[in-house]
Protein backbone atom coordinates (compact mmCIF):
# COMPACT_ATOMS: atom_id res chain seq x y z
CA UNK A 1 0.00 0.00 0.00
CA UNK A 2 1.18 3.46 -0.81
CA UNK A 3 -0.07 6.82 0.34
CA UNK A 4 0.53 9.75 -2.00
CA UNK A 5 -1.36 12.77 -3.32
CA UNK A 6 -3.52 10.56 -5.54
CA UNK A 7 -4.49 8.40 -2.57
CA UNK A 8 -5.18 11.61 -0.61
CA UNK A 9 -7.58 12.71 -3.34
CA UNK A 10 -9.25 9.30 -3.13
CA UNK A 11 -9.61 9.70 0.64
CA UNK A 12 -11.37 13.07 0.32
CA UNK A 13 -13.59 11.91 -2.56
CA UNK A 14 -14.44 8.73 -0.68
CA UNK A 15 -15.35 10.65 2.46
CA UNK A 16 -17.80 12.83 0.55
CA UNK A 17 -19.24 9.88 -1.37
CA UNK A 18 -19.59 7.68 1.68
CA UNK A 19 -21.30 10.30 3.78
CA UNK A 20 -23.78 11.33 1.08
CA UNK A 21 -26.27 8.81 2.50
CA UNK A 22 -26.04 10.22 6.01
CA UNK A 23 -28.71 12.94 5.56
CA UNK A 24 -31.24 10.33 4.38
CA UNK A 25 -30.47 8.03 7.30
CA UNK A 26 -30.80 10.90 9.77
CA UNK A 27 -34.10 12.02 8.25
CA UNK A 28 -35.54 8.52 8.52
CA UNK A 29 -34.30 8.26 12.10
CA UNK A 30 -35.86 11.63 13.04
CA UNK A 31 -39.19 11.26 11.25
CA UNK A 32 -39.63 7.51 11.66
CA UNK A 33 -40.72 7.31 8.03
CA UNK A 34 -38.93 5.81 5.06
CA UNK A 35 -41.99 5.46 2.87
CA UNK A 36 -40.52 7.33 -0.11
CA UNK A 37 -37.07 5.76 0.09
CA UNK A 38 -36.22 3.36 -2.73
CA UNK A 39 -34.97 0.10 -1.23
CA UNK A 40 -33.74 -1.01 -4.67
CA UNK A 41 -31.43 2.00 -4.91
CA UNK A 42 -29.91 1.37 -1.49
CA UNK A 43 -29.59 -2.37 -2.17
CA UNK A 44 -27.72 -1.60 -5.39
CA UNK A 45 -25.52 0.91 -3.53
CA UNK A 46 -24.71 -1.70 -0.86
CA UNK A 47 -23.79 -4.35 -3.44
CA UNK A 48 -21.66 -1.87 -5.40
CA UNK A 49 -19.89 -0.72 -2.23
CA UNK A 50 -19.17 -4.33 -1.23
CA UNK A 51 -17.71 -4.99 -4.67
CA UNK A 52 -15.61 -1.79 -4.60
CA UNK A 53 -14.35 -2.73 -1.14
CA UNK A 54 -13.24 -6.11 -2.48
CA UNK A 55 -11.58 -4.41 -5.43
CA UNK A 56 -9.79 -2.05 -3.06
CA UNK A 57 -8.51 -4.98 -1.01
CA UNK A 58 -7.25 -6.75 -4.13
CA UNK A 59 -5.59 -3.56 -5.38
CA UNK A 60 -4.23 -2.52 -2.01
CA UNK A 61 -5.96 0.87 -2.19
CA UNK A 62 -6.77 2.17 1.32
CA UNK A 63 -9.23 4.82 0.12
CA UNK A 64 -11.29 2.24 -1.77
CA UNK A 65 -11.27 -0.17 1.15
CA UNK A 66 -12.14 2.37 3.84
CA UNK A 67 -14.76 4.53 2.20
CA UNK A 68 -16.57 1.77 0.38
CA UNK A 69 -16.83 -0.13 3.64
CA UNK A 70 -18.35 3.04 5.14
CA UNK A 71 -20.67 3.35 2.10
CA UNK A 72 -21.74 -0.27 2.53
CA UNK A 73 -22.50 0.38 6.20
CA UNK A 74 -24.48 3.53 5.38
CA UNK A 75 -26.50 1.85 2.62
CA UNK A 76 -27.33 -1.17 4.76
CA UNK A 77 -28.26 1.14 7.65
CA UNK A 78 -30.77 2.93 5.43
CA UNK A 79 -32.15 -0.45 4.32
CA UNK A 80 -32.53 -1.58 7.93
CA UNK A 81 -34.28 1.68 8.81
CA UNK A 82 -36.49 1.36 5.70
CA UNK A 83 -37.76 -2.05 6.70
CA UNK A 84 -37.98 -1.30 10.44
CA UNK A 85 -40.22 1.72 9.86
CA UNK A 86 -42.63 0.05 7.46
CA UNK A 87 -46.29 0.68 8.17
CA UNK A 88 -47.91 -2.44 9.53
Amino acid sequence: MQFDATEGLGMVAGLIGALCMLPQALKIWRTGSAEDVSWVMYLMAAVAAAMWTTYGVLRGAPSLMLWNLVSFTMATSVLVLKFRTRPR
